[in-house]
C-alpha cells in the first residue's frame, strides 16, 4: 500500500495550491505533518474578506464561519478546544481562554496550531477569598505579529473587566502588567512598532514593550475638548493607510440610533484628532477582534467607505441569548446600516466576530 505521506513536497505545494474551499484546506493539513507542511507552505489560494465566527452552537465542537466573499457561504471547522470558551481573534489567530481551567492558548483554527500562554493566575493575586484566587474577565487580546511568520511576538490583551492592560512575550512564563495612567481601556491596537490603547474618557496611550521601560504606558493623544460628548462610549483604535484611526461608535438603544464617527491622529500635531469623512476604498471590521482594515477594490462583495461592526458592547445587550443583535455595515457616505449577516447568532460568552484567514 502507498504511503501518502512520503509525497515530495513540491507535489504536495501544487495539489494544494487547487484548493479553493476552506473545509477542504484545512482537512488536507490534517493528514500528517507532511501535508500540514506543505498546506502552511503553499498558503490558501483564494483570497477572502475576513470571516464572521459564529457563536458556537448546543452540543456541538464545529464552529461556522460566515463568508461574505463567497456570498455568504458557511465554512463549519471543528474547534473541540475551543468549546464554551471566550475568544478573540488577531491575525488569523484565536485567543482562546479555556473554560476548565482559566488557561489561555493562541489557537489557529485552520492549521490546528496551539501555543500555551502564561497562565492569567498572576494577574489577580490580590482577589483571593477563602483561598481561592478569581481569576480576571478579558475583553480585548492582539498580537504584534503573526507566529506563523515571526518567534518575536508579543500578544498584549485588555482584562479585569476594568480595562487593564498586560503583555506576554513569546516564551514568557508569566504576564506583565502595564502602569498606563489610564482609567478603563476600549480598545488596543499594534501600529508602526508599538502597542496603542484608548480609554473610554479619549486618552490614547503608547506602549513600547521592546523599549528599556517595557511596563509602562505614555498619553500620547486626548480628545479635544470640543469632542467631550463622545467620552463614555465606545472607542475603536485602526489604521488607514499607515495612519493610527480612532473610531467612535455611538449607541441610542431605545431610539435604535447608531452612529460612527472616525479620526486621523496626526502625531505631526501633538496627537490632535483630525476627522476622516470618507476612507476611500478602505473598509474596516470591527469588533472583539483586533481591527482589520481591508482594500474594498480587491473584493467584489466588500463595499469601500465601510465599517462592518458586530455586537461586542456588552453592557449594552438587551436580549437574554447575549451578543449577535446589533451588527451590520455602516456606510460613512450617508450614515445609512445594512446587514452582513442575516441569520440569528447569539452568545454570552462568544457573540459572533470576525477572523481573518491568515496561513
Amino acid at each position: 500500500m502507498a504511503d501518502w505521506s512520503h509525497l515530495l513536497p513540491e507535489l504536495l505545494m501544487e495539489i494544494s495550491k487547487k484548493i479553493d474551499r476552506i473545509q477542504d484546506f484545512v482537512n488536507f493539513g490534517c493528514v500528517c505533518k507532511p501535508w500540514l507542511w506543505a498546506a502552511s507552505a503553499a498558503k490558501f489560494n483564494a483570497k477572502r474578506l475576513p470571516l464572521l465566527m459564529l457563536a458556537e452552537k448546543e452540543e456541538t465542537h464545529v464552529r461556522e464561519f460566515y463568508d461574505i466573499s463567497v456570498g455568504g457561504q458557511i465554512h463549519q471547522v471543528d474547534l473541540p478546544v475551543a468549546r464554551g470558551s471566550k475568544i478573540f481573534p488577531t491575525l488569523g489567530w484565536l485567543v482562546v481562554v479555556l473554560e476548565t481551567n482559566a488557561d489561555m492558548i493562541l489557537l489557529h483554527p485552520f492549521l490546528r496550531k496551539t501555543i500555551n500562554l502564561p497562565n492569567p493566575i498572576n494577574l489577580n493575586e490580590e482577589l483571593v477569598e477563602n483561598g481561592k484566587t478569581w481569576l480576571p474577565n478579558f475583553d480585548k487580546a492582539v498580537l504584534s505579529a503573526d507566529p506563523c511568520l515571526s518567534s518575536d511576538w508579543v500578544l498584549m490583551i485588555i482584562y479585569d473587566g476594568i480595562g487593564k492592560l498586560a503583555f506576554a512575550r513569546n516564551g514568557d512564563k508569566a504576564w506583565t502588567g502595564i502602569d498606563a495612567p489610564i482609567s478603563c481601556c476600549s480598545d488596543i491596537y499594534y501600529h508602526d512598532g508599538q502597542f496603542y490603547g484608548i480609554d473610554y474618557a479619549g486618552r490614547i496611550v503608547a506602549c513600547d514593550v521592546q523599549g528599556p521601560n517595557p511596563s509602562a504606558g505614555y498619553v500620547i493623544s486626548r480628545i479635544p475638548p470640543d469632542l467631550g460628548a463622545m467620552v463614555g462610549y465606545k472607542f475603536y483604535l485602526a489604521e488607514w493607510c499607515g495612519k493610527l484611526l480612532v473610531i467612535h461608535r455611538f449607541i441610542d438603544i431605545r431610539a435604535e440610533v447608531k452612529v460612527f464617527r472616525v479620526f486621523e491622529i496626526d502625531f505631526a500635531d501633538q496627537g490632535n484628532w483630525v476627522e476622516v469623512t470618507h476612507m476611500g476604498n478602505k473598509a474596516i471590521f470591527l469588533g472583539f477582534n483586533s481591527s482589520i482594515t481591508v482594500d474594498a477594490s480587491d473584493f467584489q462583495k466588500c463595499k469601500p467607505n465601510c465599517l462592518y461592526f458586530t455586537d461586542d458592547v456588552e453592557q449594552y445587550y438587551i436580549d437574554p441569548r447575549g451578543g449577535g443583535r446589533d451588527m451590520g455595515i455602516y456606510n460613512m457616505a450617508d450614515g445609512s446600516i445594512e446587514p452582513h449577516f442575516e441569520g440569528e447568532s447569539y452568545s454570552q460568552i462568544t457573540p459572533p466576530t470576525w477572523v481573518q484567514l491568515k496561513f
